[in-house]
């Protein structure tokens, strides 16, 4: 693409978005990724093959999505901003392997997109929603082999964290039932315009062979875990037994679990024994 604005030149970056008369979107979370450094090491990270269909949530100018259309046998582009849509379809015009849906992700029926072939995902998720569609995408029954994902920060530290740390939780809790979450990179804040507040991370989720929990008792599993890390600096054994849970200690025993442990301490399989057995 010759001709286009080189989406990693902030110059270039801020004559496209004057040209466009946009500026960025802090409620869409519209930091534009402009290190062509990360986003080679998101698309290494995806590990994309020819034969793959890859989505990308959040797309912006297009900068990663240049990188991945020709790597894959299929690229889908979820974006909210009009005017960002309208750009894309300029920037990618008349490519077979190109498709571009014009949403708010949280709108879209994802399962439904992994079912028809999608395998793999690369995106900078917008930053207000990452965590929830996080959970939205490990919740789908056809869930992505592997998803390479620019997190805020802080919620990769959540995403990655092992039981016992002071960021371990629902979410890497949730997510960790159907993948292995792992901490690719850091990012400065200067390499996207504008600089966002916080520091940034590449994160890399693939998917387990065998989730932590089966399909009838996640819903039980999920519910359990929620409700306990709402009081997690209490004692797991006062915690059930408040939920109307009896033996507790009975239990808790055949979980592996102590009633002195707090919700921040047990491990997921722990957790999945656990709701297994008041299953």
């Amino acid at each position: 693409m010759p001709n286009e604005p080189r989406l990693t030149s902030p110059r270039e970056v801020c004559g496209l978005l004057a040209q466009l008369g946009h500026r960025p979107n802090k409620g869409l979370g519209q930091n534009f990724l402009i290190d062509a450094n990360i986003l080679d090491r998101i698309v290494a990270t995806a590990g994309i093959e020819p034969e793959d269909s890859v989505l990308e949530i959040g797309p912006g100018l297009g900068a990663l999505t240049e990188r991945i259309v020709p790597k894959a046998k299929s690229v889908t582009c979820i974006e909210k901003d009009p005017v960002m849509a309208k750009y894309l379809k300029s920037r990618f015009p008349g490519l077979g392997n190109f498709t571009l849906i014009e949403s708010d992700a949280l709108d879209v029926d994802l399962d439904a997109l992994f079912s028809a072939g999608i395998n793999k995902v690369a995106a900078n998720l917008p930053y207000s929603v990452a965590s929830r569609l996080m959970v939205e995408i490990a919740e789908c029954e056809h869930r992505p082999a592997r998803m390479a994902l620019t997190i805020q920060k802080e919620v990769a530290d959540r995403l990655v964290s092992p039981a016992g740390s002071k960021h371990y939780g629902i979410l890497g809790i949730l997510t960790g039932v159907f993948y292995e979450n792992t901490l690719v990179k850091k990012i400065s804040p200067t390499c996207f315009l504008p600089p966002p507040k916080v520091w940034s991370a590449v994160v890399l989720m693939t998917r387990r062979e065998v989730p932590a929990i089966g399909k009838s008792e996640y819903p039980l599993f999920k519910q359990l875990v929620k409700s306990c890390f709402s009081q997690r600096r209490k004692q797991i054994g006062t915690i059930l037994k408040r939920m109307g849970i009896e033996p507790v200690d009975l239990i808790l025993g055949d979980a592996g679990i102590e009633h002195s442990e707090r919700p921040e301490c047990i491990e997921i399989e722990r957790w999945a024994r656990l709701a297994e057995l008041l299953s």
